[in-house]
């Protein structure tokens, strides 16, 4: 038996990472089962902090966490660091008087409760005291509905997350009622505003996105980009210097790190430097998510066992949301960059075994469990092997926007 942990995003009013909803199934033979919700929670408990690690999941942000109704009479959100959690009620346990008893308690030890997908009830304005935030499915819930409840709740200042935010307007909906945090992929879809320009540091970007996709690296052309944005340049430097052992020269110009590097390397570097710097503005997760992508494909390149370069798989998932980062037209964008056949018919048509490993990655995030069974299985792959890509993918993606945001 395997477990599976994915993760989703929640952002501030500034569509800043706050903390990340951590979830759970269950594995076995390339299926995934339907199991019951408690055994779910105990497993994830275990798994996230026991055997696979905090950091390599959430690093180090606060995770939210679904609790049943029998975990919480059992106390088993007490095996958990309180600074690090918030637990959920699910919205589906009834509002008891044993429940009470034990969320005074949770909440008297400093744990952080929420209700989850909420909808009004009397029966629960009892609670309210203990409960330090409360969560709305838009698609359940009307913003009319929600306003009252957020009315009636006024006294005891909670805070409100909105689920399932999708559209950019929705976040402004959102916003504009008070919502305080946003849980949904609105973030990773492009603004298509009119007649917007690149800036001049995006320019400088394509550019060299372009010069290191080139079938023969011209290095005074891109030293030359590089000397137009200190930003890029410290940033890759940065990171290179990050690589070297620690007995050996500072690397500081372009030149040595294109000879540490190599050639390969470089382009992989460069591109990651690149896209992870496209604009101040766009959330981090955004960032994070482009470079899990992208490490995510290249590993399942490799374990896939065709005759795709790993190289192009990291480029195909780094890529796939450079859209988003640059409010740009994905096809428009890939004109200005000579990559490869088979990343652009991924990229523009979804075809070919490249857009597999996008889907895929697109299922972990979003938690779509089936649909993971269901391509691992079209890629001759086991559902472990593949989650073993995405949680790999997901601790060097952390591990290298550390090294870059420094």
């Amino acid at each position: 038996m395997y477990s599976f942990v994915a993760r989703q995003p929640i952002l501030n009013q500034h569509q800043n990472l706050v903390a990340y909803e951590l979830l759970f199934r269950d594995s076995a033979e390339n299926v995934f089962p339907q199991i019951d919700s408690e055994y779910a929670t105990k497993k994830l408990v275990s798994d996230t902090f026991l055997n696979l690690g905090l950091n390599k999941i959430a690093n180090d942000k606060v995770c939210f966490i679904n609790f049943t109704e029998t975990a919480i009479l059992q106390s088993l959100p007490l095996l958990l660091p309180k600074e690090h959690v918030v637990i959920e009620l699910l919205e589906d346990i009834k509002p008891s008087d044993e429940l009470l008893a034990q969320v005074k308690m949770l909440a008297q030890r400093g744990y952080k409760l929420a209700l989850d997908d909420f909808e009004y009830n009397d029966a629960w304005e009892r609670f309210f005291p203990y409960i330090k935030l409360i969560k709305f499915d838009l698609r359940l819930s009307s913003m009319a509905s929600i306003k009252a409840v957020m009315d009636r709740c006024r006294p005891h200042k909670m805070k409100y997350l909105a689920e399932k935010v999708e559209t950019h307007e929705e976040f402004q909906q959102a916003k504009a009622l008070g919502f305080d945090f946003y849980q949904g992929y609105f973030f990773s879809k492009p603004e298509m505003l009119q007649q917007k320009e690149l800036s001049h540091s995006q320019i400088n970007i394509m550019e060299l996105l372009a010069e290191v996709n080139k079938a023969e690296l011209n290095f005074s052309r891109i030293d030359n980009i590089f000397s137009r944005d200190v930003s890029l340049s410290y940033k890759l430097l940065m990171f290179v210097n990050k690589l070297v052992k620690s007995n050996a020269k500072s690397i500081t110009s372009f030149r040595q790190a294109a000879v540490y590097l190599g050639e390969e390397q470089l382009k992989k570097f460069v591109s990651l430097i690149a896209t992870t710097q496209t604009d101040l503005d766009k959330p981090s997760e955004l960032y994070l998510m482009s470079v899990a992508r992208g490490r995510f494909c290249e590993n399942l390149a490799a374990l896939h066992k065709t005759n795709i370069l790993p190289s192009n798989a990291f480029l195909a998932g780094l890529f796939s949301l450079l859209d988003s980062l640059l409010d740009q037209p994905l096809e428009s964008l890939l004109e200005n960059i000579p990559i490869d056949d088979e990343i652009v018919a991924a990229l523009l048509q979804q075809q070919g075994p490249l857009a597999q490993y996008i889907a895929a990655i697109g299922y972990f995030e979003k938690g779509q469990w089936q649909d993971i069974s269901e391509i691992a299985a079209a890629l001759g792959l086991t559902t472990e092997k593949m989650s073993k890509c995405y949680l790999e993918a997901l601790s060097w993606a952390n591990s290298f926007t550390e090294s870059t945001s420094q």
